[in-house]
């Protein structure tokens, strides 16, 4: 018997971009922590969030979608454009992708 085992891992990638639409990144500061792919919104204080639910026919209001994972108060780098896959984001609790599907057409983000 060896004292070495060997590992196994596996790498699934994930399709994140869904096509030619330009993208357009945009930093800020984080206000509470942020997961990559992540939609996110803008504070009262102008700090990237993640988005939260609304009340139904309340507009959602959103900024983009989160390029990377940061901490609350680290710089935050998000996508203001594009074109992405929708099983690809990460959402909050209580958040569905119909609820953002509008929002995110008005500011050129479309989901697929």
């Amino acid at each position: 018997m060896s004292m070495y085992e060997i590992e196994s891992h596996r790498h699934e990638p994930k399709n994140f971009f869904a096509g030619d639409f330009p993208t357009l990144p945009e930093t800020g500061i984080a206000g509470a922590a942020i997961e990559e792919y992540m939609p996110v919104a803008k504070d009262a204080a102008g700090k990237i969030v993640p988005v939260a639910a609304t009340a139904e026919g309340e507009e959602m209001e959103v900024a983009g979608i989160a390029a990377a994972a940061a901490e609350a108060e680290e710089p935050a780098v998000y996508y203001m454009t594009g074109e992405f896959f929708a099983e690809a984001l990460v959402l909050p609790d209580g958040v569905e992708i119909e609820a953002l599907k509008d929002a995110f057409r008005k500011i050129s983000i479309f989901l697929r």
